[in-house]
């Protein structure tokens, strides 16, 4: 108890001597200054921390693993795998049916049939209308555009007017995701699985095809994109390849039957431009509404006028 009154003796002392000289006073104002500028950059470190840190729990709820993920091109064993195969499937990237029922019967009869190499109707098992988005933990536009997915979410059909029925719905494949057979590869690039599951979708001739059908997007026309990120996406480029890229899957009549039939996969962003999170929603909506025939200024959409 004594030592515990001379310390607290020694800090009223100390206070006294403080407030009864004047000179003190200055510099302790102009120090405590100082003190809060120059904890400003880590205080702003440790709130994008946190944020991150949110941004990639958020995305980890929605994620299809690259667990197991090998290089063999006609095996499809991982989440990521079975979500993309099956979306490359049932795009119907070839035309080879002309009307939505003679697709959906087609289709139909390879599923009861088994002949297809993944053998569920991506419909059922991820949704009629989803976006799929690559992302990865060390990704700054991801943690940046998470608020507008999770704003959009929220106020879904409220703030954000969604045509049709499809509800809100997402998945997402991590590009620095790693697999337990990830050292099983001799090659240094072959030991990522995100690589692996690149060459396996760039050999099989999805990304090629889907960008291609991006690449002819009225989005990519209406915005004039630079063709960087889409060639990056067709070529399976392992180190230009971008994160964030968002595509939009459709499975839905009214994309069979756009101008261009956009059935599967249907529409990309790499990044979503907005002031704010509320200017990012909205661009998330007028992406998922690219079916529109009336909203002239959805730049995603066949009857898009540009502002004059």
């Amino acid at each position: 108890m004594n030592i515990l009154k001379a310390i607290g003796n020694l800090f009223i002392r100390l206070w006294r001597w403080i407030k009864e000289t004047a000179w003190v006073q200055p510099l302790l104002i102009v120090g405590a200054i100082f003190a809060v500028i120059f904890s400003i950059p880590r205080f702003t470190e440790w709130i994008n921390s946190i944020q991150a840190a949110s941004a990639s729990r958020y995305w980890a709820e929605y994620k299809k693993t690259l667990q197991g993920e090998n290089d063999k091109i006609n095996e499809f064993n991982t989440e990521a795998d079975k979500l993309t195969q099956s979306i490359s499937e049932w795009s119907n990237l070839d035309g080879e049916y002309k009307t939505y029922a003679e697709w959906e019967a087609g289709m139909t009869a390879k599923l009861n049939a088994g002949s297809l190499d993944v053998n569920m109707d991506p419909r059922t098992t991820y949704g009629k209308k989803f976006f799929m988005i690559y992302v990865s933990n060390d990704c700054a536009n991801c943690d940046e555009m998470q608020p507008a997915f999770e704003e959009l979410s929220s106020s879904w059909n409220v703030d954000y007017p969604i045509e049709g029925t499809e509800k809100y719905a997402i998945h997402t494949i991590f590009t620095d995701d790693e697999s337990d057979n990830d050292d099983t590869y001799d090659l240094e690039e072959d030991k990522k699985a995100f690589v692996r599951y690149l060459d396996k979708f760039e050999e099989n001739d999805f990304l090629a095809s889907g960008g291609g059908r991006l690449q002819n997007a009225p989005y990519k026309i209406n915005k004039s994109v630079d063709d960087s990120n889409y060639n990056y996406f067709i070529n399976g480029d392992h180190s230009g390849f971008k994160t964030p890229t968002i595509l939009l899957i459709d499975f839905t009549e009214e994309a069979f039957n756009r101008r261009q039939c956009r059935i599967g996969i249907s529409e990309v962003l790499f990044g979503v431009s907005g002031a704010d999170k509320y200017a990012k929603a909205a661009n998330l909506a007028y992406m998922w509404n690219h079916n529109t025939e009336t909203d002239t200024s959805n730049p995603f959409s066949d009857v898009y006028e540009s502002a004059k």
